[in-house]
């Protein structure tokens, strides 16, 4: 299928699994997944969660790593020793399977799984954001390192290759097509930049001041999304439509009563996300209805485990439907 540069653009975070293609759309399915990898080894018994079937969210920075927290019951039902590092993020392919940043190194857990299945060595440290490409299975990962700031892993396994973003980049994600999108600071200002399919370098993108502060990029179904991690003004996801290098926000959606969230995670008509409503210390996750935004359909407050969340990821189950939303009074 042929996509056009508005329609065809999709931040792929990962987990195209009945309602997604690549990170979290609502209205597109997906048509690929991750090359599965025959070398990596199954979990079974005792390395797995015993209610691994439904719904699992990762959130990095508590629980002593990676707390993983069932969905929607927002119960903590395991941990990991990954993930605890300072901007440690999460990502998900569409099998599954959780990718956890964790400095120098990238760790992979299958859905439920308590021991790792493949560990990745970047080349430097500070790992943040990652994203897999739906179409190639590709992750990418941010980090800090002196050839690049940007490394991709092909099929999600072996030696990376560095990239340069040209910002100081903070999160990243695919679109359905294969093409990469890098967010973050460039200088006084934020930046947006852009690995087409196939190339070698990265372009910069030309986008609005009114984005925020850079947090989380995402596919949504129809756009790529920016989400703004601090308010005042406001925060919230701004969509986006790109046409050549100049990007323009179409829609933004808003939280009623936050003050600062950390990177989310859109499923379907929802999206979740660490949060706080008075400080800048989060260890709440909630969800709110997509892209409606307004009043939260759940929160599951002080998460059990301790630590700041930095991150948000989930891996949907084998028994996972597609919701209808009912928001209630929190």
């Amino acid at each position: 299928m042929k996509f056009s540069r508005d329609n065809g653009r999709a931040v792929g975070l990962c987990m195209a699994f009945l309602l997604l293609a690549g990170c979290g759309g609502s209205q597109t399915t997906s048509t690929s997944s991750a090359i599965p990898q025959g070398a990596k080894l199954s979990e079974s018994g005792p390395n797995r969660m015993s209610n691994s079937s439904g719904d699992l969210i990762y959130a990095t920075g508590p629980c002593g790593g990676t707390c993983v927290i069932s969905y929607p019951e927002g119960k903590v039902v395991a941990s990991l020793s990954v993930g605890g590092s300072l901007g440690s993020g999460a990502c998900t392919d569409s099998s599954g399977d959780v990718f956890i940043t964790n400095d120098d190194t990238v760790v992979e857990y299958t859905h439920g799984g308590t021991t790792p299945i493949e560990t990745l060595n970047l080349p430097g440290d500070e790992a943040k954001g990652c994203s897999v490409d739906p179409k190639t299975g590709n992750l990418a990962v941010i980090f800090r390192g002196s050839g690049g700031d940007v490394a991709i892993f092909p099929d999600a396994q072996g030696t990376p290759t560095a990239y340069i973003s040209h910002l100081d980049s903070l999160y990243c994600g695919y679109d359905n097509a294969g093409n990469l999108f890098v967010n973050g600071h460039a200088g006084q200002a934020f930046g947006l930049s852009e690995l087409l399919a196939g190339a070698s370098n990265f372009s910069k993108l030309s986008v609005s001041q009114e984005v925020g502060e850079p947090g989380q990029v995402q596919w949504d179904g129809n756009h790529i999304t920016w989400e703004s991690t601090n308010g005042p003004p406001y925060v919230g996801v701004s969509r986006l439509s790109i046409s050549g290098s100049k990007v323009t926000i179409v829609g933004v959606t808003r939280f009623k009563g936050l003050r600062t969230v950390y990177p989310s995670w859109i499923y379907g008509e929802q999206i979740i996300l660490p949060y706080s409503h008075h400080t800048r210390i989060i260890d709440n996750v909630g969800s709110w209805p997509y892209p409606q935004g307004g009043k939260a359909i759940d929160k599951f407050q002080r998460i059990a485990g301790g630590g700041r969340i930095q991150s948000v990821a989930l891996s949907p189950g084998k028994l996972a439907k597609h919701r209808l939303l009912t928001t209630r009074e929190m």
